[in-house]
């Protein structure tokens, strides 16, 4: 049996070298290969406009609002596993996204799952399927003195001002190691004409992060970094907030027996408030990092716990097991 996914750009981002690292194909490939390790009667594939099926499948399951196709498969789910950029309210995501095109859903919050059953009266099948950690890379590694940071952050600037200004930008009084994309050195020359637009602490957080980012880090060794790096920081995105959404990066840095100090997602805070350390940004921010420089001891017993909680029941083999026990019983057999 053949099952597919699909991006609705192409894939291969891993592999450029200016392109960034798309964090929806990271985390397919991995769920790919671990339906792949378990499931031996079970063909998993990522496909994308550049990488189409070849034959026809049994079922196809898109990561972003593509229009489902037939003639690529006879079942189409949709799985809803990205915030939004913007501030959207739970029942528009439904509204605009849950279309009758698709045979079932997927979600990555509880609380849209919850809210589409509430909202539609013939619901489709669904599941929830919270984010799972592949452990086979991120695991702990040896401390790599190049990555041995007093805090690190790994992203793009894409969480807003007021987002990155509370959780990111009071690192900048510590050695920080900030990679991804925030090279924005054109607004050097222009922080008068863009001040107007973007305000003074987007000016400020551009130009110091344009300044001290070390740009896109080798996938490979980002669990290095995140068993390196004293404190790992966690930005949310605000609608992941709002869905109560515990990201990805949370388990990876876990998983990798790496500190975490993060913004407050409530589940997180409810399941995992022994696992790492909440802030809630600012000045709280600048005083936990000093804080747990200073306490080693502390640092290490909580990250220890966050391990083991990952190790528990948060691998990416745990959700492969969810999902392909979801196809089964409703659309493949």
């Amino acid at each position: 049996m053949n099952i597919g996914f699909y991006v609705g750009y192409n894939k291969f981002s891993l592999d450029s070298k200016f392109r960034q690292v798309l964090g929806d194909e990271l985390l397919m490939e991995s769920l790919c290969r671990a339906i792949n390790r378990q499931f031996p009667d079970i063909q998993a594939e990522l496909y994308a406009p550049n990488y189409l099926p070849k034959q026809k499948l049994a079922a196809m399951i898109y990561l972003h609002d593509t229009p489902p196709s037939r003639d690529m498969a006879d079942r189409s789910i949709l799985y809803i596993q990205n915030g939004e950029r913007f501030s959207i309210e739970a029942q528009d995501v439904i509204r605009n996204r849950c279309k009758k095109e698709y045979d079932g859903y997927v979600f990555f919050s509880k609380k849209l799952f919850d809210v589409y059953h509430g909202l539609v009266e013939k619901a489709a099948p669904s599941l929830y399927l919270p984010f799972g950690v592949d452990t086979t890379l991120f695991h702990p590694r040896s401390v790599d003195e190049k990555y041995r940071f007093e805090c690190s952050y790994v992203g793009n600037d894409i969480k807003g001002t007021a987002a990155t200004w509370k959780y990111l930008y009071p690192a900048v009084d510590f050695d920080f190691g900030l990679f991804g994309t925030w090279n924005l050195l054109f607004l050097r020359n222009n922080a008068y004409r863009f001040g107007s637009q973007l305000g003074w602490r987007a000016i400020r957080y551009k130009l110091a992060f344009s300044r001290i980012s070390r740009g896109k880090i080798p996938q490979e060794d980002v669990p290095v970094l995140y068993s390196s790096s004293k404190i790992n920081l966690n930005c949310t995105q605000q609608t992941c907030m709002d869905w109560d959404v515990i990201t990805l990066r949370t388990f990876e840095v876990l998983a990798c027996r790496g500190f975490l100090i993060t913004d407050i997602v409530p589940s997180a805070r409810q399941t995992m408030s022994d696992c790492m350390v909440f802030t809630t940004g600012g000045r709280d921010l600048t005083e936990k990092i000093r804080y747990y420089l200073d306490h080693e001891d502390e640092r290490l017993a909580i990250a220890q716990r966050g391990y083991e909680y990952v190790q528990k029941g948060a691998t990416i083999d745990v959700r492969a097991r969810e999902l392909v026990a979801f196809l089964k019983a409703y659309f493949v057999s």
